[in-house]
């Protein structure tokens, strides 16, 4: 008799079990199936009782896109310019500060340095501005700047800019600034390993 009770005990208990685990299933993950009908920009709500909007679509639509790269493109163009022409002060006034940098002797694994001012950049242009950063941002093409919303860059990262939205879309206005200009990597990534370490063959850019 005994036995036969501790069985039962047993069998209540784990069904007891087995329905709270079902209850805890069917509360925090609402049934795949639903008698909502969502469109395409918009998702089942977590309790599978509404549609909610994608904010992020809703964004994507109103951001005017093909003007934000446009002018983009432009920016760059005048910050070759103007470095070109070695015309540092309208150089140092495209820039966001403080300014991540790293000098082109850096090794590769070297963290950014940052200066906080135009006085600052301008005591070490020259070792900013290597003559073969220079001549890196002489020869990139400006069509091949990419990027998203607030932040765009050469290659792989070597000329960061940042991209500040003003006022609502989409007739919003851009501002850019050079944040990033990672010297250490420009001219550097087939010759020498994250360590600073020459590769071989060695190629002198």
């Amino acid at each position: 008799m005994l036995r036969r009770n501790r069985h039962i005990t047993i069998f209540a208990v784990g069904v007891g079990i087995v329905m709270f685990i079902v209850g805890a299933i069917g509360h925090y993950f609402p049934p795949l199936l639903s008698d909502l009908d969502c469109s395409a920009k918009t998702m089942l709500s977590q309790d599978a009782t509404k549609c909610r909007e994608l904010l992020a679509l809703k964004i994507a639509e109103k951001f005017p896109w093909d003007k934000q790269q446009a002018e983009s493109k432009e920016f760059f163009r005048q910050f070759q310019k103007h470095v070109a022409a070695n015309q540092r002060q309208e150089v140092a006034a495209m820039m966001m500060y403080p300014l991540r940098i790293t000098y082109y002797t850096d090794p590769k694994a070297a963290d950014y340095r940052f200066l906080n001012s135009t006085a600052e950049l301008l005591d070490v242009y020259e070792k900013v501005f290597h003559k073969s950063i220079k001549e890196y941002i002489a020869n990139y093409d400006a069509n091949e700047v990419w990027g998203n919303d607030y932040f765009l860059q050469t290659g792989s990262g070597q000329i960061g800019i940042n991209c500040e939205t003003l006022g609502d879309c989409p007739t919003c206005n851009f501002e850019f600034k050079v944040k990033i200009i990672r010297s250490n990597s420009i001219y550097r990534d087939t010759v020498e390993d994250i360590f600073g370490n020459p590769k071989k063959p060695i190629e002198t850019p």
